[in-house]
């Protein structure tokens, strides 16, 4: 009985303790470095804000000194990492790739993530000159606190059995206990890191390097009458927002395009190359040059700057009942229906979704009432095993179908249009219409949406990775043609495999940075063959904690459920049964054959 009410009262303590330090941290969010690791994950450092303190430990491939500290390193993690201290190495070496960083963390064993520094970036902010250098960062901050060696058992071309001096442990002690470290930068020994800068030509410029970066992968949302809150429409106005462009460049948090550049070629992509990505950054460090001739962003006539529309007459076109927005707070899904009377089927060959008020009309999808028959071992399910279109603002506005493929709508059936809108600030409205473009002719192949997805989940309050995973035997030989990840606010990453009957596994996709306000229909360059018997997975993670900044309410339990307060996990699989000659890829209707 006693044992029983002390284990009462320590579980009350223990509830209340960690009640209050389940709290949301003030985060300014600047400095807010955002890496790839070299498996593929992705680390943005604000998510890592309820840490003592955040360690980068410098590595290089081949660095002697590296290597013979890592007994050290991995004694280090192995104490401090239950004390709430979070560990990554940082590889900024120019010689060194994702695929070489990944080899040499498996020959060693490496037992942090090793966060890849492609272009220098952060070397640039944090002055990265040597490696086997430990840095510890404020983790609200992202300001450093301590720089040096582990200790001083290591120096070149000889070692000491054990060190006198142990100066990343001591600052990490000082700091768990609120004290201010003593850094010993001066006595770090290590490989030197080649700088870019050292061997860089400062002559960007505006007009002949900065405004072509823009204009292919930014101006899309920022025009007049775009998603985005500002226009880039000019020099001036880049200038006055360069700041905040330096901010989201390092955060990776713009330009939104999700997808791992290392997995898949997708047609549609406006993902920016982590080379242009440093070519911004240094213009706005270096003075931002204007160059020569006229403005290129002046030279953009609003037609070239906003997405391209289509030039074919539609079949059937339905104005949606008029969407009176907030000015500010959270706006829940608006559904609305349209129910079809036609006298007869009708084979669908592209929609058009055209939003009445691109501000604040985030995406939208088109759905039907009636499921077709899948090429999978199970039955067809409401809602998302019938996803007809769906329309990103910034992107294409209209979906055309493969050649010779079409979604066959019938007589009875009832269309369901669900959009996501966002405020402005003030109050709002939108008419969004549908326009419907049918083929004259029975096409030769049939488009099938298929959702690899569970209903089956729950995610605990605080929870920050929650695994959730699904999977579809195919039944059939197909082409895939694009994929659409969908979660709500909680979800983090998300990949999908597909292994084949002979055991070989084919990376499809991965999103590592999932994010609910942009949710993409990636679309490959070729379609990929699935034979008979594949068996598609999806694996994704959620973060419900106060470390997601898009989450509502961390104390909350998921499951499954159609609002965006809810949880959803699903991905949409767009595909057509293969035959001899593979069709080419779901298009937008610009570059279309249709006219």
């Amino acid at each position: 009985m006693k044992k029983k009410l002390l284990y009462l009262i320590i579980s009350l303590f223990c509830l209340t303790a960690c009640e209050e330090a389940l709290v949301a941290i003030p985060d300014s969010r600047i400095n807010d470095y955002a890496l790839y690791d070299a498996q593929g994950g992705f680390h943005r450092l604000s998510t890592y804000n309820d840490s003592k303190a955040i360690v980068l430990f410098v590595q290089g491939n081949g660095c002697p000194i590296v290597r013979n500290a890592l007994s050290d390193f991995h004694k280090i993690v192995d104490d401090y990492q239950p004390k709430d201290v979070t560990f990554f190495m940082i590889n900024s070496n120019m010689q060194d790739s994702r695929n070489t960083i990944a080899k040499e963390a498996s020959d060693f064993n490496l037992k942090v993530p090793v966060l890849h520094d492609a272009t220098q970036l952060i070397a640039d902010a944090l002055d990265i000159s040597i490696t086997a250098e430990a840095i510890i960062l404020d983790p609200t901050t992202r300001e450093i606190i301590f720089r040096g060696p582990l200790n001083n058992r290591l120096d070149y071309e000889t070692q000491k059995s054990k060190p006198t001096e142990t100066y990343l442990r001591d600052a990490l002690d000082a700091i768990l206990i609120n004290q201010i470290p003593v850094s010993k930068q001066e006595v770090t020994r290590g490989c030197r890191v080649t700088r870019r800068h050292t061997i860089e030509k400062d002559t960007l410029t505006f007009t002949k390097d900065i405004a072509p970066i823009l204009t292919n992968h930014c101006v899309r949302c920022h025009v007049d009458g775009g998603v985005a809150p500002w226009s880039m429409t000019d020099y001036d106005k880049i200038v006055g927002w360069s700041a905040m462009i330096e901010q989201v460049i390092l955060s990776k948090r713009m330009p939104p395009w999700k997808a791992d550049p290392t997995i898949g070629t997708f047609k549609n992509t406006f993902e920016i190359a982590e080379e242009d990505r440093r070519k911004l950054v240094r213009w706005i460090k270096n003075g931002m040059s204007y160059g020569e001739g006229n403005d290129p962003l002046k030279a953009l006539a609003p037609k070239d700057a906003l997405v391209l529309e289509t030039t074919m007459v539609p079949d059937t076109t339905i104005v949606l009942k008029k969407e009176i927005i907030p000015a500010n707070g959270f706006i829940n899904y608006r559904h609305q229906k349209i129910k079809l009377d036609f006298p007869e089927g009708k084979w669908l060959a592209g929609v058009t979704i055209e939003a009445g008020n691109n501000k604040v009309v985030h995406h939208s999808t088109l759905s039907s009432s009636i499921r077709p028959k899948l090429a999978v071992d199970r039955p067809e399910r409401p809602w998302i095993d019938n996803l007809i279109a769906v329309v990103l603002s910034g992107a294409s506005n209209t979906i055309i179908y493969p050649e010779s493929s079409g979604v066959y709508i019938a007589p009875d059936n009832t269309l369901i249009v669900q959009t996501h809108y966002t405020t402005t600030g003030k109050k709002e409205e939108d008419i969004t219409k549908i326009h419907l473009y049918y083929h004259k002719e029975k096409p030769k192949k049939q488009y099938f949406p298929l959702a690899i997805s569970t209903y089956d989940f729950k995610i605990k309050p605080f929870s920050k990775n929650t695994q959730i995973v699904a999977q579809d035997k195919i039944t059939e030989d197909i082409f895939v043609h694009s994929v659409l990840p969908h979660m709500h606010y909680r979800g983090k990453s998300m990949k999908l495999t597909a292994t084949k009957p002979d055991g070989e596994i084919i990376d499809l996709i991965s999103v590592p940075d999932y994010n609910f306000n942009w949710q993409l229909l990636y679309t490959y360059e070729e379609p990929l063959f699935l034979p008979k018997g594949s068996i598609i997975k999806a694996v994704g993670f959620y973060d419900n904690s106060f470390q997601n900044p898009l989450n509502p309410d961390p104390t909350k339990e998921l499951s499954f459920g159609y609002q965006s307060t809810d949880e959803m996990f699903n991905t949409s699989v767009n595909y057509t049964i293969a035959d001899e000659i593979p069709v080419s890829s779901t298009d937008t209707i610009n570059n279309t054959s249709y006219k």
